[in-house]
């Protein structure tokens, strides 16, 4: 992304017990993102998880962006360690969703989710802009509340 000024970074990380295989399995995969991100109504994946593949993603932003549907790209794949997805270079907005875990224990695994955003797209969604550093702390709040969910979803299972 060339303007960094318009551009939203976030990251939260998070203990869950659980294996690392199981929590990269769900976490990695964002066919999965209905069950612990609360604007994602669907989710569809190309092909199988794995460097290439390409991501369909529809949300609902706002009355005004009702179905908005970004398309991204793996571009970066290790299998139990990390999973980076991107907009394509003409996107109208970039996103950047980095899911990485780590070991810490047999049955205990450490997930740091990174997601960079044009905060352009805010504007879109509502019609008017906000200033920046109130988006970031929506951006973080919401990070908190995916994390949450998330953990409780992959405990559960």
């Amino acid at each position: 992304m060339e303007n960094n000024k318009k551009l939203i970074k976030t990251t939260g990380t998070i203990l869950v017990n659980k294996d690392i295989e199981s929590v990269f399995s769900f976490f990695a995969n964002p066919s999965n993102d209905i069950h612990w991100r609360t604007e994602v109504k669907q989710s569809t994946l190309d092909g199988t998880l794995q460097f290439g593949v390409t991501v369909s993603e529809h949300s609902y932003l706002s009355k005004k962006a009702f179905n908005n549907v970004i398309k991204l790209k793996c571009i970066e794949f290790d299998k139990n360690k990390i999973a980076i997805f991107e907009t394509a270079q003409n996107a109208r907005f970039y996103e950047r969703s980095q899911r990485q875990v780590n070991l810490v224990s047999a049955n205990i695994t450490e997930i740091i989710y990174t997601l960079d955003f044009d905060i352009e797209i805010v504007k879109f969604a509502l019609g008017f802009s906000l200033p920046k550093f109130i988006v970031s702390i929506k951006a973080h709040s919401d990070m908190k509340t995916y994390l949450r969910n998330l953990k409780k979803q992959l405990e559960r299972n």
